[in-house]
């Protein structure tokens, strides 16, 4: 008898193992999964979506030896990539590359921002008709795909661009060819960053509330005034998160770079690591090393200044 009670006890759960239990597996009525799976997911989640970058940096740390042989792991460590990369004629180029990178993706991200500020408080504030229209209209423009445009902008940028008077052959501008110039990449990130922030600028204008607008304009504030003084400090958060991706897309581009630079004068990072890809061969450590190099600012800006994207998103959706 008091063995079968012993086994009893033995076989029944602890107050500690049924509460852990129902913590794990206890599915809440606004809950989709029990905690334990959600969580099995977001491990697995992070581990897949991790797992490249990871083998990315260890893989610009390895030797040659290391690499042709398929190793994972590397089995010694070494910074001859990096010191190969930024060396000579070949490291000369790649930071020429870098410098290209960055200052096509200032002129982009400051001209985008600056006409995109007008063009989104006057979508969001002025009265207009056609206004819901025009706003669509340019969402469209966004999602126009970028390879049905890159020919025109080619025949473009080879020709030079040309401004005439209509129904005439009268030029008021003719510029001098553009090919292998930031200019010309300036132009075509333009042509497909701008939609987007005066779209998502947009929306986050019309979240901040019109009384304060209101109680400028009865101070005596006009509507630029009221715009640089009341409206741009408290749309800042929308405005940095807008700049933010502009930049990293002007970063990332790889298309319109690839199809308008000819020389190092103008090519771009993207553009810089994959010249380390022969006709015969791929020199996988420069090219890994070119790839850490480049995802790095990407990384960074997403690590320090998340809480503008979130903010910025969360906000930066149209009502209308």
């Amino acid at each position: 008898m008091n063995q079968m009670k012993q086994q009893v006890e033995h076989n029944t759960p602890t107050a500690a193992s049924t509460q852990w239990r129902s913590l794990l597996f206890k599915v809440n009525s606004n809950e989709l999964m029990p905690p334990f799976y959600l969580w099995l997911t977001i491990v697995a989640l992070t581990l897949f979506t991790l797992a490249p970058f990871v083998y990315l940096i260890t893989t610009s740390f390895s030797q040659s030896k290391d690499l042709l042989s398929g190793n994972l792991i590397p089995q010694s460590l070494t910074l001859s990539n990096y010191g190969k990369l930024f060396d000579g004629k070949a490291g000369s180029d790649f930071l020429h590359a870098i410098y290209n990178s960055i200052s096509v993706g200032f002129w982009t991200t400051g001209i985008t921002i600056f006409v995109g500020i007008f063009a989104s408080y006057a979508l969001a504030r002025l009265r207009f008709r056609l206004r819901v229209t025009v706003l669509f209209t340019i969402l469209a423009m966004q999602l126009l795909p970028s390879i049905s445009i890159i020919v025109p902008m080619y025949i473009m940028m080879r020709d030079g661009i040309s401004i005439n008077i209509p129904f005439t052959s009268i030029a008021l501008l003719h510029t001098k060819p553009l090919l292998d110039t930031h200019f010309a990449l300036t132009v075509a990130y333009i042509s497909f960053s701008l939609p987007f922030a005066i779209w998502l600028m947009t929306g986050y204008f019309q979240s901040i509330s019109k009384e304060l607008e209101e109680a400028s304009y009865m101070d005596g504030c006009g509507k630029l005034n009221t715009m640089f003084r009341i409206i741009l400090p408290l749309a800042l958060p929308g405005i940095a998160a807008t700049a933010i991706f502009t930049f990293l897309n002007s970063w990332d581009e790889y298309m319109f770079a690839s199809a308008f630079s000819q020389t190092y004068a103008s090519k771009t990072l993207p553009i810089a690591v994959r010249e380390f890809i022969g006709k015969h061969s791929i020199d996988w450590g420069l090219m890994t090393a070119g790839g850490v190099i480049a995802s790095l600012p990407p990384v960074l800006i997403s690590l320090f200044l998340y809480r503008y994207i979130v903010s910025g998103l969360s906000a930066g959706a149209v009502k209308e």
